[in-house]
C-alpha cells in the first residue's frame, strides 16, 4: 500500500492544478501573467517543490509557458496563427462527430442529449463562466459521437485553448445564441448530417472573426 504521505500531497498537487486551471479559464489570472515559484507558494501555501509539480503539469497541459530563458513560466497568450488553427481542428473534430450520428453509440446521442438540456437550464439560472463551461460541454458531446476517446480528449483540449484565445482577444463574454444549438442537433435528427455541418461552420467562422478582430497581429 502507498504510504498516506504521498497519496496527500498527490491530492495537494491536484487540488493546486484545479485551482490555478479555473483561475486561468475564467480570466481570473489573464494570459501573459508571470507565476513565479516563490509567489505560487505563497498564493498556495504550499511548498515550492509541489509549486513546481503543479506547473510542469499546467504547461503538459498548454495553459502555461515559457517566454524565454531565466524567465518564470506564465499563463499562455494564444497568437493568432494558433487561434486559427485551433478552430481548424475543432472544425474537422466536430464534423466528423457530426457525421457520425447516424452510427453512433446510444449513450453518446444521451450524452449529446444531456449537455443541451444543461446549456438550457444554465442559460436561465447559471452564472457566465458555468454556461461557457457547459456550452464546451455540448462542442465536446459532438466529437463524442466519434465514438473515440482519444479525439474527445483532444477536442477538451482545444476548448480550453479556445478559452485562452477568447481571454486573449478580449472576447470572453459572447452570447450564446441555444437556437443555433437546437437547430444543429435538429438537423443531425433529422438525417441533415451534411446541413449540420455547414450550420457549425458558419457559427465557427463568425466566432474566430470576432476574434481575430480583437488579437494582436
Amino acid at each position: 500500500m502507498r504510504p498516506a504521505t504521498k497519496l496527500q500531497r498527490t491530492s495537494l498537487v491536484d487540488q493546486a492544478v484545479e485551482q490555478l486551471r479555473t483561475e486561468i479559464i475564467n480570466g481570473s489570472l489573464p494570459p501573459g501573467t508571470p507565476l513565479p515559484e516563490v509567489q505560487v507558494s505563497e498564493w498556495l501555501g504550499i511548498a515550492r517543490p509541489t509549486v513546481r509539480e503543479v506547473l510542469l503539469r499546467l504547461q503538459n497541459d498548454g495553459l502555461v509557458q515559457k517566454h524565454g530563458r531565466g524567465v518564470a513560466l506564465a499563463v499562455t497568450r494564444i497568437t493568432r496563427d494558433q487561434m486559427v488553427d485551433i478552430y481548424v481542428a475543432r472544425f474537422h473534430l466536430e464534423t466528423a462527430g457530426a457525421r457520425s450520428f447516424a452510427t453512433a453509440a446510444p449513450s453518446a446521442r444521451e450524452e449529446l442529449d444531456q449537455s443541451l438540456e444543461a446549456l438550457d437550464a444554465a442559460i436561465a439560472s447559471a452564472d457566465r463562466f458555468t454556461q461557457l463551461r457547459l456550452e464546451a460541454r455540448c462542442h465536446t458531446a459532438v466529437v463524442g459521437l466519434t465514438g473515440s476517446q482519444r479525439l474527445v480528449t483532444a477536442h477538451t483540449q482545444l476548448m480550453v485553448e479556445a478559452r485562452l484565445a477568447a481571454i486573449t482577444a478580449g472576447v470572453v463574454d459572447h452570447e450564446i445564441v441555444m437556437a443555433n444549438h437546437h437547430k444543429f442537433v435538429d438537423l443531425l435528427r433529422a438525417g441533415q448530417a451534411e446541413a449540420a455541418c455547414q450550420q457549425l461552420g458558419e457559427r465557427m467562422n463568425a466566432a474566430r472573426g470576432r476574434l481575430l478582430k480583437n488579437l494582436p497581429e
